[in-house]
């Protein structure tokens, strides 16, 4: 009798194991953009703090996806089209709130990380116009990546023509047009352009922060609609854990040095 309850147990505990780790199965395809301090592309090299943080979130769940690095308008529309699609780091705006499945932020709202998230627009230091504020901006011509936060808000926001706004598909490529003064201003975050300094080889001295836009919002974890539910769940729970774990500890500890605020 009690071999015979013990093969049943062994046949139970298989079946419920299995169970649990369909959902792993399900997810199709992680996508991401090269985004400099978060994700960063180099060669076949993939690093950033995002880039460590999801990793981990996906070993825990057994999720051994490769990450495609893609221009931020391919992958946005990937996860727009098709199902089982994580993708990250994306802004979770009013825009966008009904077209994924947010799994959950990047950073927890404690991390430090996350304070670092002023948004300024920029000019170049030997083209820089006097008296530029959130009224005469629009005047200027801006470099914006496709289907970007910027895009979809402070174009929006602070209703700039459409015809002062050059689209190009990442971040390096719009830094190349405001350095040959194709356009007048780019708006990024701090971090994000030292980031792309050091790995484009220019001078930040080059350039000049002249409006403060504010704090952006969080950078999330998402995935696509109508993904199975079951993974939906699963992935929210593992990065809420994640997040009050020793490992998310050592990550964010790890990356700290890329955050610290630079003065201009």
């Amino acid at each position: 009798m009690w071999r015979r309850w013990t093969g049943l147990s062994f046949l139970l505990l298989i079946v419920v194991f299995v169970a649990t780790r369909v959902s792993a199965v399900e997810l199709e395809m992680v996508v991401t953009e090269h985004f400099p301090p978060y994700q960063v592309k180099s060669g076949e090299k993939l690093d950033g703090v995002a880039v460590d943080i999801v990793r981990a979130l996906l070993r825990r769940e057994q999720i051994s996806t490769e990450h495609l690095v893609l221009p931020w308008s391919r992958a946005y529309h990937i996860a727009t089209t098709e199902k089982n699609v994580l993708i990250y780091s994306m802004r979770r705006t009013q825009k966008r709130e009904s077209s994924f499945e947010w799994i959950g932020p990047v950073f927890p709202n404690s991390s430090m990380l996350q304070s670092k998230s002023s948004l300024f627009l920029w000019q170049l230091k030997a083209r820089e116009q006097a008296n530029v504020t959130t009224q005469s901006m629009q005047n200027l011509t801006l470099v914006v990546a496709r289907d970007d936060y910027i895009m979809d808000e402070i174009v929006a926001r602070y209703q700039w023509p459409e015809k002062n706004v050059m689209k190009v598909r990442h971040w390096p490529e719009a830094i190349n047009a405001l350095k040959e003064q194709r356009v007048d201003a780019i708006v990024l975050q701090k971090n994000n352009l030292i980031a792309l300094s050091k790995q484009m080889a220019f001078d930040l001295n080059d350039f000049v922060p002249v409006v403060d836009l504010g704090r952006t919002p969080q950078l999330y974890v998402a995935l696509s609609k109508g993904s199975d539910k079951q993974l939906v769940e699963r992935l929210q729970q593992s990065l809420a854990s994640l997040h009050a774990s020793e490992e998310y500890n050592l990550i964010e500890q790890q990356w700290r040095s890329s955050f610290i605020k630079v003065n201009f």
